[in-house]
């Protein structure tokens, strides 16, 4: 995306920020999107444009760690090795390690992981369930065997596609890759976010369009500052 502030999911009354990039808290102030609203923040992986707001983004939902509550969960490695999440935030909320196959209710949302991804640091994807639907989002990755399985038959899939061609040194997916996924999974809607130069320079409503005619599921790219309706109960604001 342009911006990289992440995903904000409002699910029946629960409010979940996914990857807080650079620029969340601005982001959040902008589109009114208060951060002590927020019932948990998810990071899928530590790599800096998914995470560098996460300690701020967790005082502001605090209230500077004068009000502890919510969740944060993340893997071991944002934790464990040259920390993203900060030591002093980790007293304000109760922090859980995502991991291949946990999964764990936020009120009434199940949030579950159930595939490490392959990226060059440990990532997961993610599915919410609410008020019988399902949300996936399927972060930073190269394409593998098994990776659509789990995705299969949600309501909306979230895709971040970085490339038009493959690179092997870059571990990212890229137009193709999307198409066989959303192929594979059949989703009812695929989104499209987190566009390389590559995609941006060929359009990502374009491709999106590409890929609706050639699989027939509604696709559509994401653009900074959109509200998705999920149902009567459930927006995505990007």
């Amino acid at each position: 995306m342009r911006q990289s502030g992440g995903m904000w999911f409002e699910l029946d009354g629960t409010n979940i920020l996914h990857d807080p990039g650079p620029g969340c808290l601005v982001r959040c102030k902008q589109y009114r999107l208060s951060p002590r609203r927020l019932d948990a923040i998810i990071l899928s992986h530590r790599h800096i444009d998914h995470s560098n707001d996460v300690n701020i983004i967790t005082e502001a939902m605090t209230g500077g760690g004068f009000e502890p509550k919510g969740l944060l969960i993340a893997p071991k490695q944002c934790l464990d090795e040259d920390p993203v999440v900060l030591k002093y935030v980790r007293e304000f909320v109760e922090i859980i390690q995502s991991h291949e196959g946990v999964s764990l209710n936020i009120n009434d949302v199940k949030v579950s992981f159930p595939l490490r991804l392959h990226h060059t640091v440990e990532t997961y994807g993610t599915i919410l369930e609410f008020q019988n639907r399902k949300v996936g989002y399927i972060p930073d990755t190269e394409y593998f065997e098994e990776l659509s399985r789990p995705y299969r038959n949600v309501d909306t899939l979230i895709l971040n596609v970085v490339r038009i061609t493959r690179n092997p040194r870059i571990s990212h997916l890229n137009i193709d890759d999307v198409m066989r996924i959303v192929s594979e999974a059949r989703p009812k809607r695929a989104v499209l976010t987190h566009f390389g130069m590559q995609v941006l320079k060929a359009s990502p409503e374009y491709q999106a369009k590409r890929i609706t005619e050639n699989t027939g599921i509604d696709t559509i790219a994401a653009s900074d500052g959109m509200k998705l309706p999920l149902d009567s109960k459930g927006s995505l604001f990007i």
